[in-house]
């Protein structure tokens, strides 16, 4: 898919994305090509909730995905954040099937050791086959 003015591709060492002090770094030291796409409020594709950033990794040679990675920077509404991915998931069904999913809710103040949180990571990888990760205030992904 063409993300246009969205997306950005680099194979720097480190890959970040970042909003209200909320922040992602993907440690690249391998140097894959990654395909860094701002989804909400940038890409105009469906309507309704979506998450705020997406990562392809890229097979180098091939140039294939083999591995997406979902973000939502989040206050701190989990909920709201599992949402958002969800719907975005559904948005690249057919982009991102049969690839590694994992997704990310930074968020500034996470429940501790919730029922909740955890519920979400099992419902997760039940309906999308996709591992959730839950971080405060900065998160980290080595590839």
């Amino acid at each position: 898919m063409d993300y246009g003015k969205c997306a950005t591709q680099s194979n720097h060492k480190l890959v970040t994305a970042e909003e209200n002090k909320r922040k992602l770094t993907i440690n690249n030291q391998s140097g894959k090509l990654i395909n860094k796409v701002k989804v909400d409020g940038c890409l105009e594709v469906g309507t309704g909730k979506r998450c705020d950033y997406l990562f392809e990794l890229m097979d180098s040679k091939s140039k294939n995905t083999y591995q997406v990675i979902y973000l939502e920077l989040k206050g701190n509404n989990i909920e709201r954040g599992y949402q958002q991915l969800i719907a975005t998931i559904e948005l690249f069904v057919s982009e991102h099937q049969g690839i590694k999913k994992e997704c990310h809710i930074v968020a500034s103040r996470v429940p501790k050791a919730g029922a909740k949180v955890q519920d979400l990571k099992v419902e997760l990888l039940k309906k999308k086959k996709a591992k959730l990760i839950v971080s405060t205030d900065q998160a980290f992904v080595t590839v």
